[in-house]
């Protein structure tokens, strides 16, 4: 029909640059050579190492669900797609999910010195 289709395909995030053994397991960058490393990585084309058809949410979805799903699928990050056209419109990040849970907890939550614990009382040695 001669339209091209605005689809997202693939993501690239910080973690597909990083090295990983044949398992999946990441590599310490201590054990390889700096410049070994960055010619690997300038090497590669984007479609060599994104995550293709990557998980996401829409427009439409709650903020709890794009939390459930990063935990479920151990993501840091995921593209945010427009719930009526389909296309990218964005991506949430897990840091702007805490931001939502701590903007939520201030007004649920009673103040900070009515909590009982402390955190060192709180954490396993």
């Amino acid at each position: 029909n001669g339209k091209t289709e605005n689809r997202l395909v693939g993501f690239v995030s910080s973690f597909d640059f990083l090295p990983r053994e044949e398992t999946g397991t990441l590599v310490s960058l201590g054990d390889l050579e700096d410049s070994e490393t960055a010619r690997r990585i300038l090497g590669q084309t984007v479609k060599d190492i994104m995550t293709r058809d990557p998980v996401t949410v829409t427009t439409n979805d709650m903020m709890k669900t794009a939390a459930e799903v990063m935990a479920k699928h151990r993501l840091h990050a995921l593209p945010v797609i427009d719930a009526k056209r389909g296309n990218l419109v964005g991506i949430i990040t897990a840091k702007d999910v805490m931001r939502d849970v701590m903007r939520t907890a201030k007004h649920c939550l009673p103040a900070e010195n009515n909590f009982s614990q402390d955190m060192a009382d709180i954490v396993a040695p």
